[in-house]
């Protein structure tokens, strides 16, 4: 969910996510919610909402209190709201106001990309440190810090620097990196 606030609205906004981030947590299957702010004071809020199943997440946005939230925010918001939806990889690589993931062969090499260096890093960082520990822990305990890395740090920053490779035909339509929302 893609919205730009109307400013001075920010406080009031950011309270509507307190309310509507609360109300989805009580629904069966949330996984969790990322909040993307701006960087600036004309960016877009992204709200990221995690389900475990299309089913879960069909409840939630068909539910009447999210649609009582939603038009709570109406007043601090300028012009409609855009919803995508995505499944898998896509998460990590599409950029904030691109509707479309990049192709699968580039979303698999980007992939590649970044986490075969990470993991390397990491084996070596960790690995005198994990040494007592037998297979299935140390790769438990690397494999949790990569995603993590992943996620919250490492491919939304690869994902901007790469945008012009990601995306050819939309160069003008994507977001440059300061526009960019992000804390995945």
């Amino acid at each position: 969910m893609t919205r730009r606030v109307r400013p001075g609205h920010e406080a009031l906004y950011e309270a509507f996510l307190e309310g509507i981030i609360s109300a989805a947590r009580r629904f069966p299957g949330h996984l969790g919610v990322e909040v993307f702010r701006p960087q600036s004071a004309a960016g877009e809020y992204r709200t990221v909402y995690r389900f475990d199943s299309e089913e879960h997440l069909r409840a939630w946005l068909d539910s009447e209190e999210r649609a009582a939230w939603l038009a709570r925010a109406e007043a601090h918001v300028i012009g409609p709201m855009r919803t995508s939806f995505v499944t898998g990889l896509e998460s990590w690589v599409t950029l904030p106001g691109q509707g479309t993931a990049p192709p699968p062969y580039k979303m698999a090499l980007l992939t590649w990309i970044t986490i075969f260096p990470l993991i390397s890093a990491l084996v070596a960082i960790t690995g005198p440190l994990l040494e007592d520990l037998s297979l299935v822990p140390r790769l438990a305990i690397t494999t949790a810090i990569t995603v993590s890395l992943m996620t919250w740090v490492v491919m939304s920053r690869v994902t901007r620097l790469l945008r012009r490779w990601l995306y050819p035909s939309d160069r003008g339509l994507i977001p440059e990196a300061g526009d960019a929302v992000r804390t995945l």
